[in-house]
């Protein structure tokens, strides 16, 4: 075979792979939110696809999502990476008793800088009861 067949073959060969490794990339964040508490948490976050969105603006603008996370249950949000590009718990109420308890919050975290397209963000609440508290412990498992 001359050289000339080689490299076209060669090159056929390869081009189908080249446009395999952009299938095979994510496109998707995942968010989980995971209450290892003994009371249920409800939860306000506010996702945008701006990055750099100050949280002011993203908790003005950004899409709205409101869960219910009840005592030893995960809850898992699924975004298109364009859709989520910063995030950020702006409410968790704890409900301990008539709806009354402590509440927490988080800082934005962006992509890029905090977490990157395909990753698992997982945002755990945990509590006491007395004295009455909440912590929001982010962690990125992959």
């Amino acid at each position: 075979m001359n050289h000339l067949c080689r490299m076209l073959l060669t090159g056929y060969a390869v081009l189908p792979i080249g446009g395999c490794l952009d299938f095979l990339q994510p496109t998707q964040t995942t968010i989980q939110l995971v209450n290892d508490g003994s009371f249920a948490v409800e939860v306000t976050i506010y996702i945008s696809g701006t990055q750099e969105i100050p949280r002011a603006l993203l908790t003005t603008t950004g899409e709205k999502i409101e869960r219910t996370v009840n005592a030893g249950t995960t809850v898992t949000i699924v975004r298109d990476c364009d859709e989520l590009q910063a995030v950020v718990i702006d409410d968790a109420d704890l409900q301990i008793i008539g709806g009354i308890g402590p509440e927490a919050d988080t800082e934005v975290l962006r992509d890029g800088t905090d977490f990157g397209c395909g990753d698992t963000i997982r945002f755990t609440f945990s509590s006491t009861l007395l004295p009455p508290s909440l912590d929001i412990d982010v962690s990125y498992p992959g």
